[in-house]
């Protein structure tokens, strides 16, 4: 194992120390990352958060990228801090932040009891029952729910990534009808898909940030109005100037536009970190954080402009698998999933810990329940060393879910935990819950994967 500390120098350790000092979780996560680029895991790392320097309230975004000469586990980093401005917009931005991101976790809690139920019902139905048609598009709702409040908490703070199986053609549909309400009326959206395309291995939800980036970049150049093109396709080979790759087949997203172009110079810097063309900054992701997106899927983007002629963003991705296959996410009891271990339920919304509850105890595990933390707590102590898991919501009134977890192994030591949460990651990142070693699930769930994390949590060995 490299030493993230020695990786980044012993000036930039005490730089971390002095900002992270009182807030431990930035730093964590920030040595993971260190860690991760230099062992080759990733190809960059980036996060923002708040920080104080100087007496000052900051926002400091850090950017790693592993050198391209020297010793293999060089890592170069470097970090930009701006003022937090204490203006009327600032403040009204923030506030507008938390509350979306308020109502996104309520949301996420609806989502999460309308499809744990369909996929209850779904489950208990005959394959031909004359009902499970209807049944089965509140579901699809629920999943589209789903896709919305995801994309409202990227949109208001970065999320963590969580890989899975996407269906660009299917992903790009969805978006459309995101999309249209944004472009105005003198663009037009052309969108062409490739019936055949294979699916491949991402990020859904980060795959939309990158398509709703380049289609809002697309649409600033185009002051006087134009058309913003959408393509899909499977490539096979790639052509000669691309990376090479042990997947041969390639799946093709390319954004394209008819707008002002660039001319060589501001072309070739596009992808450079904080770069902008833009006076107030621009929307969306900034190109180089598109990229770090697409390279950490195991894929590669190119950009070729010409003043006058338009842009086009072409993305190329590892294929995954055949043509129209779509990962399912329905929930299906499975008895690898299975167990009798006594699980301890702290949920403070009563609706997700009834329907929690049932889908534990129909999957054999004894559940004790709890609506916060204190009760949580007085059930430690009343079933001391009987208690397999804890699983615990994040932010609950009193104490939170990372408290009570200390708590908690004080009371029993080697307690294994699983912390869940509809909360940004910024909101997450305070609480020190999604640190190193930590194991979260988030809303809305699905309900198979839960129970998919709860076992493999419940077999592996305690963390010593």
């Amino acid at each position: 194992m490299v030493d993230a500390a020695v990786i980044a120098g012993s000036s930039y350790s005490r730089l971390l120390a002095r900002i992270c000092g009182a807030h431990p979780a930035p730093a964590a996560v920030v040595r993971a990352g260190l860690q991760a680029v230099a062992e080759g895991e990733v190809e960059t790392f980036s996060l923002g958060f708040p920080c104080r320097m100087e007496k000052r309230e900051m926002r400091l975004r850090l950017l790693a990228t592993p050198c391209r000469q020297g010793a293999p586990a060089c890592v170069w980093v470097s970090h930009t801090a701006a003022a937090a401005a204490p203006d009327r917009q600032t403040y009204e931005l923030e506030a507008l932040g938390r509350l979306a991101g308020g109502v996104a976790h309520d949301f996420a809690n609806l989502v999460t009891l309308i499809a744990g139920y369909s996929d209850i019902l779904l489950h208990r139905m005959p394959a031909h029952d004359p009902s499970r048609p209807e049944i089965e598009e509140i579901r699809k709702a629920a999943a589209r729910g789903a896709g919305v409040t995801a994309q409202i908490l990227n949109f208001i703070r970065k999320q963590a990534t969580l890989p899975g199986m996407v269906d660009l053609n299917a992903l790009v549909a969805e978006l459309m009808k995101l999309l249209r309400p944004i472009l105005r009326e003198d663009i037009s959206l052309v969108v062409t898909l490739d019936p055949h395309l294979a699916t491949v291995a991402a990020d859904p939800v980060q795959m939309t940030r990158v398509l709703m980036n380049l289609v809002l970049n697309a649409r600033d150049a185009m002051p006087k109005g134009g058309s913003v093109r959408i393509r899909t396709a499977n490539m096979e080979p790639l052509p000669d100037s691309w990376p090479e790759s042990k997947v041969r087949r390639q799946v093709m997203l390319e954004v394209s536009d008819n707008g002002s172009g660039m001319d060589p110079e501001t072309l070739s810097r596009i992808f450079e970190p904080f770069f902008t063309t833009k006076n107030n900054g621009g929307t969306g992701l900034g190109l180089s954080t598109v990229r770090s997106i697409v390279e950490q899927a195991g894929g590669a983007i190119r950009a070729r402009s010409e003043p006058g002629q338009g842009t086009a963003f072409t993305i190329c991705l590892p294929g995954a698998g055949q043509e129209g296959e779509i990962a399912d996410q329905h929930f299906l009891p499975r008895a690898s999933h299975a167990g009798t271990e006594t699980i301890l339920l702290v949920e403070d919304e009563p609706s997700v810990r009834k329907l929690l509850k049932q889908v534990l105890e129909g999957h054999g595990y004894r559940v004790l329940e709890a609506g916060d933390g204190r009760q949580a707590l007085c059930l430690l102590e009343r079933y001391a060393h009987s208690i397999d898991l804890l699983l615990t919501d994040v932010v609950m009134p009193g104490l939170n879910g990372r408290e009570l977890a200390q708590k908690a192994l004080a009371l029993q030591f080697g307690l294994k935990v699983i912390y869940m949460s509809g909360y940004a990651d910024d909101v997450l990142l305070e609480t020190g819950v999604l640190g190193p070693g930590m194991s979260f699930v988030r809303k809305p769930l699905q309900l198979d994967t839960l129970t998919a994390q709860i076992r493999e949590v419940l077999d592996n060995p305690p963390v010593q």
